[in-house]
C-alpha cells in the first residue's frame, strides 16, 4: 500500500511540473497607447418583478466619438427618447450629472485621467465646454493624451 502510495505522488510531481524553461519566443510588448471609442450612459436602480433591485442603464446617443489627428475628440451627447426600458420619470433625470463615461483604448494599455479629469466607468459630473484630458500608457511604456471635449447636450 505504501508503495502505491509512493508511486501516486512520484507521478504527481512529475505531471504538475513544467519541463519547458528556455526555447519561448520573445514577444515585444504593445506600443499602441490610443482610444478607439467613447461611450456614456445613465445607470439607476429599479425593482424587478420579484422585488429585487436591479441595476438598468440607458446609452447616451454621442456624436464624434473617436480622436481626430490632434488626439481631441468632439462630442455631443443626446438623451434617447422615454421608451418601456428607459422612462419618461427616469429621463428627465438625466444631466451631465451623474453619467458613465467609458473608453475603449489599447489592448494591454491603461488609462488615467490628468488634471482632476473625471473618472471613467463611475457616476462623474461633466461641464459643457470644460478640456478634459487623459493619458494612455501602452505596455511598452509609450503615451499619448487625449482631450476630451463636451460641445452640447441635447435632452
Amino acid at each position: 500500500m505504501k508503495k502505491n502510495i509512493f508511486f501516486l505522488l512520484l507521478g504527481c510531481i512529475v505531471l504538475f511540473t513544467s519541463c519547458l524553461k528556455s526555447g519561448l519566443d520573445d514577444i515585444e510588448d504593445s506600443d499602441q497607447c490610443s482610444i478607439s471609442s467613447l461611450t456614456m450612459e445613465y445607470r439607476w436602480i429599479t425593482q424587478n418583478a420579484n422585488g429585487y433591485d436591479q441595476l438598468s442603464r440607458q446609452q447616451m446617443t454621442l456624436s464624434g466619438t473617436t480622436p481626430n489627428e490632434n488626439n481631441e475628440i468632439h462630442i455631443t451627447v443626446t438623451v434617447p427618447s422615454a421608451s418601456s426600458s428607459f422612462p419618461k420619470e427616469v429621463r428627465q433625470h438625466v444631466s451631465l450629472d451623474g453619467l458613465y463615461l467609458i473608453a475603449v483604448i489599447s489592448s494591454a494599455a491603461k488609462i488615467i485621467p490628468l488634471e482632476g479629469a473625471p473618472s471613467l466607468g463611475v457616476p462623474e459630473t461633466f461641464e459643457i465646454g470644460k478640456d478634459y484630458r487623459y493619458e494612455v500608457t501602452a505596455a511598452n511604456g509609450k503615451k499619448a493624451v487625449y482631450r476630451i471635449i463636451i460641445e452640447d447636450f441635447i435632452k
